[in-house]
C-alpha cells in the first residue's frame, strides 16, 4: 500500500470531482489518499527541515511547488486549457505528467515525460427512467466555455423547433428567450439535476475546450445522445458511432489549450438533423455511447495504476 497526496484548489465543480474520482480509484487499488488545499502550505516552509510524508503527490490541474519536498515521487495531472504557459517551468520537478487524453499527453509530451491515464466521470444513469428521444437539454451551469451562445443563436432562428431546456446559472442567463427555449437558472438539488440528465434523450454539448469533458462523459452515461465540438478533446470520447459532431469554424489559443469555435451552420445542419433523426436511431447512438461509458469506466483504475507503478514502487 502507498501513500498518495492529492494536492488542489477547490472550485466547487469539475475540479472538486476530479479529487473525488482519483481518491476513489486510488482506495479501490487499496491505497491510501490524503487531499490538500494547494495553499495549505507556504514557500517558506521549504527552508525548513521537510519530511517526505508521501509516497507520491498528485497534483491536480496545476503544480504548486510548496508542496514538491513533502514526497518522493511528484505528478501532475492537467486541464491543458487551464494550465498558463508561464507555468511550464514547473514542470522540471513533476516525475510525470498523467493525460486525460491523448490530445493532452501530445501538448504536455513537448515539455515533459508522460503517461496516458484517460479519466472518467461519474455514472449518472437512473435505469427506472427511459430518455425521450424528443426532448433536447443543455447544460450550461456556470461555464462559459459550452458553446451556448451559438445554440441560442441557431435556435432562435427557428421557431418550429421543439423545447430546448437550458439551464444556466442566472449570473450568465439570458434575459431574452425564444419561447421554445425553457430556462432553468435557479437552484437544482443534485437528484433533480440528474432526473433531467436521464429525462431528456439528447444532449448539445459544443463545447470550445474541456480538459476531460465530464458533461459530456456523463450525458453518455443517461443514454443520452450527445452533439459535441468535433475538435480534441471533445473528439476523443464521441464519434459518428456514439453521438453527433459539428465541425470549428474558428480557433483560439488558451493557455496550453486551444478553444474551439463550433460553426453556426453546420450545427444548424445536425440539430435539423437530430429532430427529424428516428428514434430508433437515436437509440442505438445512446446504446453505444453508454457502452463506451462502461468500458472507459472499468478501465480508468487499470490505467492509473500502471503509470503509478512505474515511478512510485516502494
Amino acid at each position: 500500500m502507498k501513500h498518495f497526496n492529492l494536492i488542489a484548489r477547490t472550485n466547487g465543480v469539475g475540479l472538486d470531482q476530479d479529487v473525488n474520482l482519483v481518491k476513489g480509484a486510488l482506495e479501490g487499488l487499496g491505497h491510501q489518499v490524503s487531499v490538500s488545499h494547494c495553499r495549505a502550505r507556504k514557500s517558506w516552509q521549504n527552508w525548513l527541515p521537510t519530511k517526505r510524508e508521501f509516497d507520491a503527490n498528485i497534483f491536480m490541474e496545476r503544480v504548486f511547488p510548496a508542496w514538491i519536498p513533502t514526497a518522493k515521487c511528484n505528478y501532475l495531472i492537467p486541464n491543458q486549457e487551464r494550465f498558463p504557459q508561464r507555468h511550464l517551468g514547473r514542470l522540471a520537478k513533476i516525475d510525470k505528467v498523467l493525460c486525460k487524453t491523448r490530445h493532452a499527453e501530445a501538448i504536455f509530451a513537448a515539455h515533459a515525460s508522460t503517461g496516458f491515464i484517460g479519466f472518467t466521470s461519474p455514472d449518472r444513469s437512473q435505469a427506472e427512467i427511459e430518455p425521450d428521444y424528443s426532448k433536447f437539454l443543455h447544460l450550461a451551469g456556470k461555464s462559459t466555455l459550452k458553446g451556448t451562445e451559438t445554440i441560442l443563436e441557431v435556435w432562435s432562428k427557428h421557431p418550429e423547433w421543439p423545447i430546448l431546456t437550458l439551464i444556466q446559472h442566472a449570473e450568465n442567463a439570458p434575459s431574452d428567450l425564444p419561447a421554445n427555449i425553457r430556462l432553468i437558472s435557479d437552484y437544482l438539488s443534485d437528484d433533480e439535476l440528474q432526473t433531467m440528465l436521464n429525462q431528456h434523450g439528447v444532449h448539445l454539448c459544443p463545447s470550445r475546450s474541456e480538459g476531460w469533458g465530464h458533461y459530456v462523459v456523463e450525458a453518455m452515461s443517461c443514454r443520452a445522445v450527445v452533439l459535441t465540438t468535433d475538435a480534441p478533446p471533445m473528439n476523443e470520447l464521441v464519434d459518428d458511432t456514439r453521438g453527433i459532431l459539428v465541425p470549428f469554424s474558428d480557433q483560439e489559443p488558451r493557455h496550453l489549450g486551444t478553444n474551439f469555435f463550433v460553426d453556426p451552420p453546420h450545427l444548424e445542419q445536425a440539430i435539423e438533423k437530430l429532430i427529424a433523426m428516428p428514434s430508433e436511431e437515436k437509440e442505438q447512438l445512446a446504446a453505444a455511447g453508454r457502452s463506451w461509458f462502461e468500458d472507459n469506466n472499468r478501465g480508468f483504475a487499470e490505467r492509473l495504476n500502471l503509470q503509478l507503478k512505474l515511478d512510485a514502487s516502494p
